[in-house]
């Protein structure tokens, strides 16, 4: 078993360390590095066979002798050159000393230690780059003389590890293949190639006939698939006429080949067979939970952690799954792959802060404010698309600012909501700068220390521009009367239609700061506008900012301004 891993300049992975248990869940977004710390250990693994294969060719330990491994031996790892896979694609460094100038490799290093049976091993390899197709791989130098490097354990090498990617969809069609070729299409991500294989190996190792064990494996994964999906798998028969393996499956009495199933059924066959064949291993998997809904996820990772118990197996996952998660924080190792970070979460405050990342946060959220730097709290996209119009026609600042902020909509005007995320985010953040704006709030809130709060002191933001004068200068945009058709008209009536004389008469009366416009004026006036101009209703809610660009700029509110003059001060910090 793996215990703890060292690994400095491989892929996006500059220097991370910590330790493993027996079963370890590597949680965090997409592309953050999880599927490359285990593409790591297969280099290590690859290193460390090519070692060995020279070990009993030369029938001696060889501490000084490099062996080459071509990029084709990097079966877990698809690269057009060996090059990707350092840091930065970094390979050389120079550096200069009394003007002269040295060049020097930067080296890939990964320190493996583990146990096997109760003896510590150690297994420090460095690896060099040669040319695109190839690099060197020795056992890692003890000091910068080269001179001298590190014993690497005989007990290491009987650490095998086997990489599993997620089920790809299934072809209908599969030619049978060796246990190399089985290993090649799995480490280039194609399990939708060979999971019959998969399945015809844990049945027939080697070409072998079946075992009681491997029989026992196979009516211990049958049975488990029958319990979940309510199917029986028939065994892989191979047919020497084709070369191919066939596979099927019967439910409620008919048969069906293995291709008809859906890809929560092919997932977890494939989780099992892997596993049955691949026992007493250190087991990558790329997102087991891939295709499987949340019960399911459930479900399978206690599956496959009990098979990976029972069969002293270890399990190194990566997810990004809330429920792999939740399942994995009460007994069993996690470590947070995020923003460039590994950390293990060792505690329940850490713990309860990824699931806020996963659940209520998002991933996509929590990246865009560590960018950005801020985040600003509107209702929804007409707020944002009617404070541009403003800002525009007043030719703020913050015009060219707040298209590209990081804008979160809180689809409701509660200020709780806001909070609850802006915090979220500064436990991770401690300098994000926010600001919300409401419509106004019919209950008093509390200022919040790090978090600005806003609100309208009119009803909400289209109370600013909802008058007569702009919805009859839109009507004259619309074009110029005719004999039969004057839009100007037809809007002054609409207009008089749906307003009381006294709130026409008297712009200071309060019903123009305490109609909801949105909802209880300008749908009404709109509607009938376009029933009487015989036209086709295509001006909603979402369009209502049009309307800014009819109002002439001494008709803008000082309110309006005062609120874009925060936006940009938060906005201008960054």
């Amino acid at each position: 078993m793996i215990t703890k891993v060292l690994i400095r300049n491989f892929k996006k992975l500059n220097q991370i360390e910590f330790i493993l248990d027996k079963t370890v869940v590597l949680i965090g977004p997409n592309n953050s590095g999880k599927s490359t710390f285990l593409q790591a250990l297969t280099l290590w693994e690859t290193g460390m066979k090519k070692i060995s294969e020279q070990q009993r060719t030369n029938n001696k330990k060889s501490k000084r002798i490099g062996v080459v491994i071509n990029k084709r031996d990097l079966l877990a790892i698809p690269v057009s050159s060996a090059r990707l896979i350092w840091f930065n694609q970094a390979v050389r460094e120079i550096s200069r000393n009394k003007s002269k100038q040295k060049t020097s490799n930067i080296r890939i290093e990964i320190i493996v230690e583990g146990t096997n049976n109760g003896r510590r091993w150690k297994a420090p390899l460095e690896f060099d780059y040669a040319n695109a197709e190839s690099i060197y791989c020795r056992p890692l130098r003890m000091d910068s003389s080269g001179e001298s490097f590190y014993d690497i354990d005989d007990e290491s090498f009987k650490t095998e590890i086997a990489f599993l990617q997620p089920m790809s969809g299934i072809t209908t069609i599969e030619d049978r293949l060796t246990q190399g070729s089985i290993n090649v299409r799995i480490g280039e991500g194609k399990t939708a190639d060979v999971l019959r294989n998969i399945c015809f190996q844990l049945l027939y190792p080697d070409s072998k006939e079946s075992s009681a064990e491997t029989l026992s494996f196979w009516n211990e994964l049958t049975t488990i698939i029958n319990l979940k999906f309510g199917v029986e798998i028939n065994k892989p028969v191979f047919i020497p006429e084709t070369g191919t393996i066939e596979m099927t499956y019967k439910e409620n009495g008919h048969i069906y080949d293995l291709s008809s199933s859906g890809r929560g059924f092919q997932q977890t066959l494939l989780l099992l067979a892997y596993l049955y064949t691949y026992k007493e291993k250190t087991i990558l998997l790329d997102e087991p939970d891939a295709h499987l809904e949340v019960v399911r996820q459930r479900e399978t990772y206690e599956l496959i952690n009990n098979i990976a118990h029972k069969l002293n197996s270890q399990l190194i996952i990566a997810s990004h799954s809330e429920i792999v998660l939740n399942q994995a924080a009460d007994g069993d190792s996690v470590v947070a792959f995020y923003d460039n970070i590994c950390q293990p979460l060792n505690d329940y405050q850490k713990i309860s802060q990824f699931k806020k990342l996963l659940t209520d946060i998002g991933w996509d959220k929590y990246f865009l404010a560590k960018t950005k730097k801020h985040v600003i709290y509107l209702e929804g996209a007409t707020d944002l698309r009617m404070l541009t119009a403003f800002a525009i026609k007043l030719n703020h600042p913050v015009k060219d600012l707040i298209n590209k902020a990081n804008i979160y909509y809180t689809a409701d005007n509660l200020p709780k909501t806001a909070q609850n995320n802006f915090h979220g985010l500064r436990n991770l953040i401690p300098s994000l700068k926010g600001l919300a704006l409401f419509d106004r709030l019919e209950k008093n809130f509390q200022d919040d220390a790090y978090l600005i709060i806003l609100q309208w002191k009119k009803r909400e933001l289209e109370n600013y521009f909802a008058f007569p004068e702009t919805l009859l200068r839109w009507a004259r945009s619309l074009g110029e009367p005719t004999i039969f058709l004057n839009y100007v008209d037809i809007m002054l009536k609409c207009i008089e239609n749906n307003t009381t004389p006294a709130n026409l008469n008297n712009r200071n009366n309060e019903w123009w700061n305490n109609c909801k416009m949105s909802d209880d004026y300008l749908p009404q006036i709109f509607e009938e506008f376009f029933t009487k101009a015989a036209l086709p209703v295509n001006f909603s809610k979402g369009r209502y900012y049009e309307l800014i660009d009819f109002l002439k700029t001494d008709e803008i509110d000082k309110e309006i301004i005062d609120k874009l003059d925060k936006i940009y001060s938060i906005l201008n910090e960054n």
